[in-house]
């Protein structure tokens, strides 16, 4: 298995020989008692962080050499820094995932000889599912809008002023998504984001957009919740009180029957500049 980590646009991909704690994400069930229960009720789950391991070797032509690709191994994996580790299996499948380094590579073991050495290196991801590290795209506008051609001596495009579309999106994870992007672009009045699966939604009513210049931001994940226009503004008192920014995902099945979550998109005044643009990652519970 190729494993490459990332810091920023620097990477650095190493062979790890063994690894430990990469399969189901650690959890913990919830767990509910009445005064007059013999037993519990169990109330759902909740993910824990992550701590795993690696084992990595090193090895130079001369001790040296070896040295220099431990120094080199040190300055990139400052304990400081967040990072995503990138696991690349036989198939060209791939799976990420964020994390801290909390052990230095500082030991040695029992196989270490004067030109090689194997390294422990312990990490912790405080969200700890992983995901395929191609970013997914919908644009729930594509082009604006629907339209019509009338008859005439030079075709016209007529175009209907309102949006209402539903995507469904197979979803291929095997946990939930939080996008890290929907961007509203205008002209469009009173757009709604809604997750018919999940019965979920994002509420611009009584919000108008007037031109292409201007844009509504949504970022769903945790600890990073916000919606902001075009020139930054925080605009989250927008949403309207019965939103779902906590709570709005991509969920994966059996949540959605095999996978299908149906968008909708909503809103009226648009023109063929109108986009509705989700991003996000397909996230998984382990490798």
């Amino acid at each position: 298995m190729i494993t490459t980590a990332i810091v920023g646009g620097d990477s650095m991909t190493f062979h790890a020989i063994a690894d430990d704690g990469l399969g189901l994400a650690p959890l913990r069930r919830l767990q509910q008692r009445g005064p007059m229960q013999h037993g519990s009720t169990d109330v759902g789950f909740r993910l824990d962080p992550r701590v795993f391991s690696l084992l990595i070797a090193l090895s130079g032509s001369s001790i040296t050499e070896l040295y220099h690709r431990r120094e080199e191994l040190l300055s990139f994996l400052v304990p400081t820094t967040e990072l995503a580790l990138r696991f690349e299996l036989d198939d060209g499948t791939r799976r990420q995932i964020d994390c801290r380094l909390i052990d230095a590579p500082m030991g040695y073991d029992a196989r270490n000889v004067r030109t090689a050495q194997t390294v422990g290196l312990r990490f912790l991801a405080s969200d700890p599912t992983f995901y395929d590290p191609t970013s997914r795209y919908i644009n729930m506008a594509e082009g604006g809008v629907t339209g019509w051609t009338v008859p005439t001596m030079v075709p016209l495009t007529v175009a209907a002023s309102n949006l209402d579309t539903v995507f469904s999106l197979a979803y291929n994870g095997n946990w939930r998504s939080l996008p890290w992007r929907i961007r509203i672009r205008g002209p469009i009045t009173n757009p709604v984001m809604r997750n018919l699966t999940t019965d979920e939604k994002l509420d611009f009513t009584g919000i108008a957009l007037a031109n292409d210049s201007q844009y509504l931001e949504i970022d769903c994940r945790y600890g990073r919740k916000s919606v902001i226009d075009q020139t930054g503004a925080n605009r989250i008192a927008d949403l309207t009180a019965d939103s779902d920014l906590a709570t709005w995902h991509l969920a994966a099945h059996p949540e959605a029957p095999g996978g299908v979550n149906d968008l909708q998109a909503e809103g009226t005044d648009i023109t063929s500049d109108t986009t509705v643009v989700i991003n996000y990652f397909e996230r998984y519970l382990g490798i």
